[in-house]
């Protein structure tokens, strides 16, 4: 129950000031004694230090201010433990009242995510009381007093015991108010509780050290500072602890007390001695790693100087290039394809980092098709210019599709474990197939422009439609005829099989323009315009495409 508490209460107040909070760590914060700060205060809102340092870290906050920020962060742990060791059940009762019904009642998301904090804050506080009587029975436990007698025996092993179990429940703080709990009861003594909390507070320095261990060498260097800073101090204070306990028996005889102003003491004294240091400990610690040999992200190639290079050469360059960012986008189509069918949890990574590589595809390739268009170019070379414009831009609008849809609801049926029915996976696997058709299809029309080619794209597109209404059709007569359909359920597959049209049609609008200048296209398919045999000088929009 305290750990559910603890979730609930970072679940809410990130609900609840998230987005305020990005802004704040993004813009405001950036030296290393206002990170120390920021981290203080992330740590009283989301109740984790270590939860702040992902969230810093997700923002940009790296090396000496990142480690700063960690320091800063370990000192708001205290703080919150200060607060919470004090005997507050008889609080619980109205806070989770007050919890539940502001959840109830909310009216937006800050209104719902306070509900929530003050919720798990209220079963946090229950469930410290609840410790506190089940701690008493422990006392009269042989076996259990002799396992503990044993493993305080060898301090260097109790540390390392307080450091692992901290690690697996990812939170001192826990930690730190259950030692409270079983010292104040007399399960185990001040001094072994002195003892476990140096490791309590080495396990979780090793949390992010763990969590970022795949991640760059500029996001590893704070949580590798913060560790060695904390086994240092650890080493330091372990020798001391009997005189450590002399000192706080004058400031508190409560012995819970003790151990909650240890940890203070403790995060307070590393905290200020890697302040002194925090610059030439990241430095050293970026020198020690090893370097990261990243492969290079594609980029466009043949894009030279528009000043020195021919119209046509340009143009040939572009199409190069163009036939790159497409294959970029081939393989974004190919791995939403898997997650349409089988769970694929780094989907939303891989389909992110592919569309910003086809997002600095599109920019280059736009700037310089826009640099080209102020030339001398003869009206052939320019209607080619406009096309290559409006095929790049569908590309990159078939890229967001991907990642902006299609991608956020394959990982909401994921989450809610949603499992199509047979006749929709065989409508959105075909769907996809038709698109692989006619993607090269639509490539061999910007290439050549080709009006044969052009003419067949545009009977794709009408083949694909029919086909795509009949599945919507049929799939909405099996949901109605369901004895227990799933609205959601039905929901994403609507809005899946949408997307898969729209990239559909960015992909056969190159064939418009192509088909426009041989006049083979109507004005508007309403019957009561008078319309003129063929449009003269008209080029479609890359979002809306005559039909």
């Amino acid at each position: 129950m305290l750990i559910w508490g603890l979730k609930r209460v970072q679940q809410g107040m990130k609900r609840a000031f998230g987005g305020r909070l990005a802004y704040l760590i993004r813009d405001r914060f950036a030296g290393v004694w206002s990170a120390l700060g920021l981290g203080m205060v992330l740590t009283l809102i989301l109740q984790s230090s270590t939860a702040s340092a992902l969230l810093a870290a997700s923002l940009g906050i790296q090396g000496e201010a990142g480690l700063a920020l960690l320091l800063g962060a370990d000192v708001g742990t205290t703080i919150v433990a200060l607060v919470l060791s004090f005997d507050l059940s008889a609080l619980s009762p109205m806070l989770i009242a007050i919890g539940v019904f502001m959840e109830l009642r909310a009216k937006d998301k800050r209104q719902h995510g306070i509900g929530e904090a003050l919720m798990g804050l209220g079963l946090m506080l229950l469930a410290l009381g609840l410790l506190r009587q089940q701690a008493v029975p422990l006392q009269g436990s042989q076996l259990f007093s002799d396992m503990l007698r044993s493993l305080i025996e060898e301090p260097w092993l109790a540390m390392l015991f307080a450091a692992l179990l901290t690690f697996l429940l990812h939170s001192s703080l826990v930690m730190v108010l259950l030692l409270a709990g079983l010292v104040g009861a007399g399960v185990i003594g001040v001094e072994p509780g002195l003892l476990l909390i140096l490791g309590v507070n080495i396990g979780s320095a090793f949390i992010p050290v763990y969590l970022s261990r795949k991640s760059s060498n500029a996001k590893r260097v704070a949580p590798l500072g913060n560790l060695i800073l904390r086994t240092i101090g650890a080493m330091a204070f372990a020798p001391w602890v009997s005189e450590v306990h002399i000192v706080l028996n004058f400031v508190s005889v409560d012995p819970a007390w003790q151990l909650v102003l240890m940890h203070c003491l403790f995060n307070v004294t590393v905290a200020a001695f890697g302040m002194l240091i925090v610059s030439k400990l990241a430095g050293w610690i970026d020198t020690r790693l090893p370097r990261e040999t990243l492969a290079p992200l594609p980029s466009p190639k043949y894009l030279k100087d528009v000043q020195d290079t021919a119209p046509s050469a340009a143009l040939a360059n572009v199409v190069r290039d163009t036939l790159t960012m497409g294959e970029l986008l081939e393989d974004m189509l190919r791995e939403v394809h898997l997650g349409m069918t089988q769970r694929y949890d780094a989907l939303e990574k891989k389909i992110h980092q592919s569309d910003d590589i086809i997002d600095d595809f599109h920019q280059q390739i736009n700037a310089y098709l826009l640099e080209l268009g102020g030339q001398d170019l003869s009206e052939e070379e320019r209607y080619r210019c406009q096309d290559l414009l409006l095929f790049i831009t569908n590309i990159e609008h078939a890229g967001d599709t991907l990642e902006r849809s299609m991608t956020s609801l394959l990982k909401k049926k994921n989450n809610l474990h949603i499992d199509f029915t047979e006749y929709e996976n065989e409508a959105l696997d075909a769907s996809m197939q038709a698109i692989f058709k006619v993607m090269p299809m639509s490539f061999q029309v910007m290439m050549s422009e080709d009006v044969g080619s052009a003419r067949g794209l545009i009977q794709a597109k009408h083949e694909f439609n029919t086909s795509h209404q009949t599945f919507l059709d049929g799939q909405q007569q099996r949901t109605m005829r369901a004895d227990k359909a799933n609205p959601i359920s039905h929901s994403i597959f609507t809005d899946l099989m949408r997307d898969v049209k729209r990239l559909h049609s960015h992909f056969t609008a190159i064939a418009y323009p192509v088909l426009n200048r041989e006049g083979e296209l109507r004005s508007s398919r309403w019957r009561g315009y008078n319309e003129p045999s063929a449009i003269e000088n008209a080029t479609p929009s890359p979002e809306v495409e005559p039909e």
